[in-house]
């Protein structure tokens, strides 16, 4: 005869709740570390959590908070890259106040690299792309134009490039009251210097780009911007993609 003991033992085990998941579903949770790149932190480690499935229409964009015996929580965004991401030019960037910040990164084996950088909250932030889409009567264009210009110069100083430099890939905060625009670049991953980085050998064939899938990506390829009218979605000519 079997014990009676053992049989409630397995029962018991059986029915017990599994224990409560303390990350958020469809995260990327192998990421729970990376290396933090300001020279404050010397090197230090950082500790991810996610806090949400990737964001609405960017599959490898993931809401975060970093902790680290220097970052008590900070909220940041994680971005997953499979190919190459120009670091360089995204701190470049950043340092003139033009990208958010970098904070780190985590490699792994056979998995896409992990970027850490700061969060911009909407509906504060978007792309320039949702502004002129939106009611834009409120910012001088000429301001905006200067600002965007302000992106092409910083770049021109390095003999730096963009590869992508659309308005989906520029995010924009404006005052009302103060009557200011913030401009920030994002996506760095065809970034590099003019003339070594090369556009990706595959990519969206819909955009006319400037340049032939593979090969470099020179200064000046396309460089216009114009806004011709002031009306909700500006008639305007717009810049591509240095």
């Amino acid at each position: 005869m079997i014990p009676l003991l053992p049989l409630t033992a397995l029962f018991a085990r059986l029915v017990t709740k599994p224990p409560k998941i303390s990350f958020a579903p469809s995260t990327p949770r192998i990421y729970d570390s990376c290396t933090l790149l300001e020279p404050e932190f010397n090197g230090e480690v950082g500790f991810l959590t996610f806090v949400s499935k990737p964001i609405v229409g960017y599959e490898r964009l993931f809401p975060a908070t970093l902790k680290s015996s220097s970052i008590p929580s900070l909220q940041v965004l994680v971005k997953l890259v499979p190919r190459s991401y120009s670091r360089d030019v995204h701190e470049y960037m950043a340092k003139n106040k033009l990208a958010p910040e970098l904070y780190g990164y985590a490699e792994l084996d056979g998995a896409p690299t992990a970027y850490v950088m700061g969060y911009f909250d909407p509906p504060t932030w978007q792309t320039l792309y949702q502004f002129f889409k939106s009611d834009t009567t409120t910012v001088d264009p000429t301001q905006l134009q200067e600002a965007v210009e302000s992106i092409l110069k910083t770049l021109d100083s390095k003999d730096f490039v963009h590869g992508d430099l659309r308005t989906n890939n520029i995010m924009i905060r404006t005052d009302v009251i103060e009557k200011c625009v913030d401009i920030k670049v994002i996506d760095f991953d065809w970034a590099g210097k003019a003339g070594e980085v090369c556009y990706p050998a595959e990519r969206n064939t819909d955009i006319q780009w400037p340049g032939e899938a593979g090969a470099p990506i020179l200064k000046n390829m396309i460089r216009k911007w114009s806004i011709r009218g002031w009306t909700n979605g500006y008639g305007r000519t717009m810049y591509l993609p240095v």
